[in-house]
């Protein structure tokens, strides 16, 4: 019995070391594992991060887009304002070349339309003096306006002689 006394002792003790070695490589695992999930908390803060980042100039990119919208229906309406895409003119990329080209062409416009103010306002004038002229024609050509200035060059020469 002492034996197997012995043996049992011996593979107890074997047992016993190969549990330890279980331990110590559990203990490496974990150890690793923590590592991992320090670097992969730290990587995702930092995705977080960049998600953040890029969400808020996506927002601001929208929000300026919804500048050149409603800048388009003021020039609708003729409320635009040139100094209304300021800040999106300033931007490098294609929005802010098509805010420039924007204000452009609604400076253009501005222009354009003042010149044809300008134009009808001189017809205007061209019509009415066209109208005076055909109705001081039109009063010369009547008997009575004939008969007065028949009276007129009587008085005018008998004040002569």
């Amino acid at each position: 019995m002492m034996l197997d006394d012995q043996l049992s002792q011996e593979q107890l003790v074997n047992q016993i070391k190969t549990l330890h070695k279980q331990i110590e490589e559990f203990k490496n695992d974990k150890e690793d594992l923590e590592i991992l999930l320090e670097t992969i908390t730290e990587h995702s803060t930092d995705l977080e991060n960049e998600i953040y980042e890029k969400n808020q100039i996506m927002l601001k990119y929208l929000q300026q887009v919804k500048l050149v919208t409603e800048a388009a229906a003021a020039v609708e309406s003729e409320s635009f304002t040139i100094d209304s895409l300021n800040d999106v003119a300033a931007r490098e990329d294609e929005l802010g070349q098509l805010a420039r080209v924007f204000q452009n062409m609604a400076k253009q416009v501005e222009i354009r339309e003042t010149k044809l103010r300008q134009q009808v306002q001189e017809l205007r004038i061209e019509i009415d003096k066209g109208k005076q002229a055909k109705q001081v024609a039109d009063i010369v050509q009547t008997d009575s306006f004939k008969n007065l200035k028949q009276k007129l060059k009587r008085i005018k020469d008998s004040r002569k002689s």
